[in-house]
């Protein structure tokens, strides 16, 4: 009986502190408007300034092709949740360290997976405002319309994504508690990722070394999974291993990134240089 009561008690604060830290984050996204201009306004351009390369090295006669295209926009979509992972948790503790609050955070007994989780509720927002304005810059420069086979079955592949990325995010931000500065390893790790794990390019029909590099990410697994559920796309492997695959590297990585986490903030606890960046 008071095993019970004890539970509830934990799960309701950990709630409570989740609603806490999603509040203060929505609360402070809210309070500057130019952040919502500012990805509003850079959107289009990132799809420029990324897609136009890519066109050079397609026949001229590809240019318009749909299929090329929405392969890019679903690039895009999941090069965005990645991101949001990194920034989450380690820009998050990046920020807190400059603020002068990191120690007070960790000194407390609040999960610390909670304290950071709620950050991803303001990157969520700027998730759908990317997606949309994605989608209408798609349709005005390249005149092509996203289409979604299985609405469902993406969004329960995009979680999936999201929770992959979560994992990964922890994994970086115990890294970026020891490291201190954390933004050029921030640019590196979305480059490779982008680059080597068939984030734009299906892994089928990159050149036979980059596909060997790609089939060891998991990430490239999972958005082979949210471009068959948005364009009926052939898979790498069979359905069921994939998903088996993404499911066990999410799993892998949130256990992995805990524990690095924990980890180095104990050891930041005991040299001392927990706050210091």
């Amino acid at each position: 009986m008071l095993g019970g009561v004890e539970n509830y008690l934990n799960i309701r604060e950990r709630l409570l502190e989740l609603y806490a830290t999603t509040y203060k984050s929505i609360k402070i996204y809210f309070r500057y408007p130019m952040w919502i201009v500012s990805d509003i306004l850079t959107t289009p351009l990132w799809i420029l300034v990324l897609f136009i390369p890519i066109l050079l090295f397609l026949p001229p006669g590809q240019w318009s092709n749909p299929t090329y295209i929405q392969y890019f926009y679903w690039g895009m979509v999941f090069w965005t949740i990645i991101s949001s992972a990194l920034w989450s948790f380690g820009m998050s503790i990046r920020r807190e360290q400059q603020m002068g609050t990191i120690e007070l955070l960790f000194l407390s007994n609040s999960s610390r997976l909670t304290l950071f989780a709620g950050r991803l509720a303001t990157r969520f927002i700027s998730l759908v405002t990317d997606l949309l304005v994605m989608a209408l810059t798609i349709y005005l420069f390249f005149n092509t319309t996203v289409v979604i086979i299985d609405p469902l079955l993406l969004i329960f592949y995009l979680t999936l994504s999201i929770f992959l990325s979560l994992g990964f995010g922890m994994m970086y931000g115990g890294i970026v508690l020891k490291l201190k500065n954390p933004n050029a390893l921030n640019n590196i790790l979305q480059f490779i990722i982008m680059g080597l794990g068939g984030i734009f390019i299906p892994v089928q029909m990159l050149p036979e070394p980059l596909k060997k590099i790609a089939l060891v990410f998991p990430f490239s697994y999972s958005v082979d999974l949210v471009r068959y559920a948005a364009m009926g796309t052939s898979t790498i492997l069979p359905l069921y291993e994939e998903i088996l695959i993404v499911i066990l590297s999410t799993i892998v990585f949130n256990i992995i990134g805990i524990k690095i986490l924990r980890k180095i903030e104990m050891n930041s606890k005991k040299t001392g240089k927990l706050g210091t960046y």
